[in-house]
């Protein structure tokens, strides 16, 4: 059976927990002003952001890449598969390169520098396949259609020089989209309110923490190390309290 001050020392304790947490949402009340004040820029920068995204089309082209040698499908082994993959990772750098890239954007006349473009066009090989997805993306959709067939046309001309055999095909064209990629609003806006939030519940715990001013008793006890033991009343402030009352 505990004693009756193992009782108190635990229920104690429970409140101590309990006003902790109070605590912090008394904090967060109090601050509310700079809570608002932060998260509102934040929100509407998120939201500004949102709807003002622009509308992109993504052309893609898939080719095929061989190794030169003719072979059937039936004698196709493992390990003429597996050269044919590291031609495709190779070839995927080749159609990014200077020289090809720069010839389009004349070509085109595209309002984009070499170094832009190398990271709008994306290549790569597909897993575990002899193919390559040659992808683009930009605001007009039959532009950036043009420019994807564009590249694969250079890049096919630029392997038959340096290779001297035509190993790569065309397995499906660039055809103009039809829909636009999809802008995500709605998850830019929530992940802005959450941010905004965020950022706002902070900022108040961080001036909380650098507010040097006694607001309870429990704060005293914490920097003395001792209890106390009541509380003194402001007489002076009672006196004109009663004075006023006996007017």
């Amino acid at each position: 059976m505990r004693r009756k001050e193992d009782f108190y020392e635990d229920d104690f304790y429970e409140d101590e927990e309990e006003l902790d947490l109070m605590d912090l949402v008394f904090t967060l009340l109090r601050r509310w002003k700079l809570i608002a004040l932060i998260a509102t820029p934040v929100f509407a920068l998120g939201v500004f952001f949102a709807m003002t995204r622009p509308t992109v089309y993504k052309a893609e082209m898939t080719m095929m890449v061989s190794s030169g040698r003719n072979f059937s499908a039936s004698s196709l082994e493992s390990g003429e598969l597996s050269v044919n993959q590291k031609l495709a990772t190779t070839y995927a750098e080749i159609a990014k390169s200077r020289v090809i890239l720069n010839n389009v954007i004349r070509k085109y006349d595209l309002d984009t520098t070499l170094k832009k473009l190398q990271e709008e066009v994306t290549i790569a090989p597909m897993e575990d396949t002899e193919l390559l997805q040659l992808t683009y993306k930009n605001g007009d959709a039959a532009l950036a259609a043009a420019v994807v067939n564009e590249i694969g046309n250079e890049f096919m001309l630029k392997v038959r020089e340096v290779m001297n055999f035509q190993n790569i095909k065309v397995v499906e064209p660039a055809e103009i989209p039809k829909e636009s990629l999809p802008k995500k609003r709605v998850l830019i806006v929530a992940i802005s309110a959450v941010l905004s939030l965020m950022m706002g519940c902070m900022a108040a715990f961080v001036v909380e923490f650098f507010f040097c001013k006694l607001r309870k008793p429990k704060d005293i006890e914490k920097i003395l190390g001792t209890s106390m033991l009541g509380m003194v009343p402001d007489f002076n402030l009672s006196l004109v309290d009663g004075g006023k009352d006996g007017k």
